[in-house]
């Protein structure tokens, strides 16, 4: 008897996907693993058994690769039940460069965060919050004329925004429009 049937299984083993990268649609699963969404539905109108996906799935996540391929077992082996993978990036004079994984005790983070992110400088890890639907007061990760910053933000009338804070520290008022907001930072852990 096979534990798993590589010519069907597939919708299962994408919803097992889904739910290992903490996604709620192929779509998301689309755009986090570079697979076009076209790809993804033919995998799963066919039943198409996505090896490959599942086994990147697991080297990022930390999710069983048994779960992930049969749906068997705990998601996670007893060590790994509380770590997530985060998408790291780091903020160098101005520029964001792109950083492997992080894998991050769950309870760092704010359980509200939808698509929680990493972002390093030298001295600081920041929690950001990558899906937002408004900026509102609060810290911010900005792009400003092509230079990429932890700003502060406080919204003023008419469609403006003050600016303050990072390594400028000089405060400015523009139009939101002005300016590009990347992400909302929601915590951040600081070497002393």
């Amino acid at each position: 008897m096979r534990i798993f049937d590589p010519n069907g299984g597939g919708r299962d083993a994408i919803e097992r996907a889904i739910k290992a990268f903490g996604l709620k649609k192929r779509a998301e699963l689309s755009e986090r693993t570079g697979i076009s969404n076209s790809t993804l539905g033919t995998w799963w109108n066919r039943d198409f058994y996505p090896a490959n996906l599942l086994i990147g799935c697991a080297l990022e996540t930390g999710v069983s690769l048994r779960w992930l391929a049969t749906g068997e077992g705990p998601m996670f082996d007893d060590a790994k039940n509380d770590v997530l993978s985060l998408k790291a990036e780091k903020l160098t004079k101005g520029k964001l460069e792109e950083q492997s994984y992080r894998v991050i005790d769950k309870r760092l983070i704010n359980q509200d965060i939808k698509s929680p992110q990493l972002l390093l400088t030298e001295n600081e890890t920041f929690f950001t919050e990558n899906s937002f639907e408004t900026v509102i007061d609060g810290i911010w990760l900005v792009e400003i004329e092509g230079q990429v910053s932890v700003r502060t933000l406080d919204l003023i009338p008419v469609g403006k925004v003050r600016v303050s804070g990072g390594e400028a520290k000089a405060s400015f008022e523009c139009a939101l429009s002005d300016i590009t907001v990347l992400a909302r930072i929601d915590s951040v852990l600081k070497k002393v």
